[in-house]
């Protein structure tokens, strides 16, 4: 005897089907198909069920999306499960994230002509340590809108109460891409509002600017004491890759495609490289110097080292046998192209140690690096080392 696709679709316990020829009104979990994925939606929640799969099937879905508590969604493929918002004309979330709730294999589209608030998956509560997204294609654009208008776009909005740990990621295998234009905060990934921590990995993301003067970047933490990781990635923004505003953003083997943290210091899970300076002798008071790569008296005479290719330079620490003395104080700056950068620091009175770790510097392929210093007068600072890492 021959299966019908009929009996394939239906007898499925705890698995509520979707597909184009459903019908909400004859449909139940475990029996015939919904048409929307809402309609399965409404029914697990009127029984308040946990552990029920909505199992979508190719098509086009125009629904916006609260995931309930306990369950999931996966579509049965990336490339014909489209689940979007088109030309919205209010501010519009089309993916809210449940408690324990997982979602996967499906894309997600959310687009609109005006200057509205998108985002396209939201994380609220404790759902980025509960909650899981996985192989998902996520776009958000109003790329079309005028270029001075403001809106706020994100790809990926956690605000949230959740603190996982290390090995819990809340995103993983997806590509987020964010496009707009005009004013306004725009972000592929951006983690504010709450303490709280947010770790992803194996992902891509991406924002493009149509035009304005918006703040264009990839992934951003932006409140105190929150925390955002993210491993094995590419972020590439256009005001910048990256940026630490408020709390701790930790990156590990993540390409920054521009190269760029927003002149932001950010941690990195493994040792990045690093170039060193060091003076043997005390340092000449009262004066400019700059010091040679590896261990020699500073100098008149400016050195360079040029870089090979773009990077970032931060992390700024200096350590001295001695230090300047009474109401002294010596100041270290990382120059490019022979030029003083933001990234400095400086060692006063009985300081034999510094270190600035919230500023960063992005420098192109061919761009000369050196470190130059400026004295107080009668400085007792001897035996200098001076430290920054590049990444």
């Amino acid at each position: 005897m021959t299966t019908g696709i009929t009996e394939i679709l239906i007898s499925r316990p705890n698995t509520a089907i979707v597909t184009q020829s459903g019908n909400d009104s004859t449909a139940s979990i475990g029996g015939y198909p919904f048409k929307t994925i809402n309609g399965a939606i409404s029914a697990i929640n009127s029984i308040g069920a946990t552990g029920i799969t909505i199992l979508v099937y190719p098509g086009i879905y125009d629904e916006k999306i609260i995931m309930p508590p306990g369950n999931s969604l996966r579509g049965v493929s990336l490339l014909t499960v489209i689940i979007r918002q088109q030309n919205v004309t209010s501010n519009t979330t089309l993916l809210t994230m449940g408690e324990n709730a997982r979602v996967e294999d499906v894309t997600l589209m959310l687009t609109s002509t005006n200057h509205v608030n998108l985002t396209g998956v939201a994380f609220p509560g404790t759902t980025s340590q509960t909650a899981k997204l996985r192989t998902t294609s996520i776009t958000v654009d109003n790329s079309t809108a005028s270029t001075t208008g403001t809106s706020n776009i994100y790809g990926i909005h956690s605000y949230g109460t959740g603190n996982p740990f290390d090995n819990v990621d809340a995103i993983r295998s997806s590509v987020i891409t964010a496009k707009s234009a005009g004013l306004g905060t725009k972000r592929a990934l951006l983690v504010n509002t709450n303490s709280h921590k947010f770790n992803c990995r194996d992902n891509n993301f991406l924002i493009t600017s149509a035009g304005g003067s918006g703040s264009y970047i990839g992934a951003e933490v932006n409140h105190s004491g929150s925390q955002l990781v993210i491993r094995a990635s590419t972020i590439q923004g256009v005001t910048a890759d990256i940026s630490q505003t408020a709390g701790t953003l930790t990156i590990g083997t993540t390409n920054l495609l521009n190269s760029n943290a927003n002149n932001l210091g950010f941690s990195t899970v493994l040792q990045p490289s690093t170039i060193i300076w060091a003076d043997p002798g005390r340092l000449p008071t009262s004066a400019t110097r700059f010091y040679r790569p590896g261990t020699a008296s500073v100098s008149t005479t400016e050195v360079f080292i040029r870089l090979s290719q773009k990077a970032i330079i931060k992390s700024l620490s200096v350590r001295s046998l001695t230090g300047p003395g009474t109401s002294i104080t010596d100041t270290w700056t990382v120059r490019k192209n022979g030029v003083n950068t933001p990234l400095t620091i400086s060692m006063t009175g009985i300081q034999t140690s510094n270190i600035n770790n919230n500023t960063s510097v992005t420098f192109q392929a061919g761009d000369s690096l050196s470190l130059g210093v400026t004295t107080g007068g009668n400085t007792n600072t001897t035996d200098t080392v001076i430290q920054v890492d590049i990444f």
